[in-house]
């Protein structure tokens, strides 16, 4: 299920990023997405095979929706941070502007 979920965050994430270009850091949120997805089906991929591939391919719990809506909070709030520091690195530079051109007039 965390396959599953990670790869249609992965995917609306994409969808953002093509219908808003160069906006909001959203490549890098969908790459991050993408990045989870491709870890998360190695991973369930290997585990699979190593335990002679029996069982289904797909676990659905309580455990697995738990797991995967704390890896995309994660995903989440690291995005937002980069989100915060641009801001913040364009707002420090918006200022140290304004600082020139008033040293500039006097």
């Amino acid at each position: 299920m965390w396959l599953l979920i990670s790869a249609i965050a992965a995917l609306v994430a994409t969808y953002a990023w093509l219908k808003r270009p160069g906006q909001d850091r959203l490549s890098m949120l969908s790459l991050a997405f993408w990045g989870l997805t491709v870890c998360i089906f190695v991973d369930h991929t290997i585990g699979w095979v190593i335990d002679g591939s029996e069982g289904p391919y797909f676990e659905v719990s309580a455990d697995a929706l738990c797991l995967s809506a704390a890896m995309i909070i994660v995903v989440l709030a690291a995005w937002e941070l980069a989100l915060l520091i641009d801001r913040l690195k364009a707002s420090r530079a918006d200022v140290r502007a304004v600082q020139g051109a008033e040293s500039m007039e006097e």
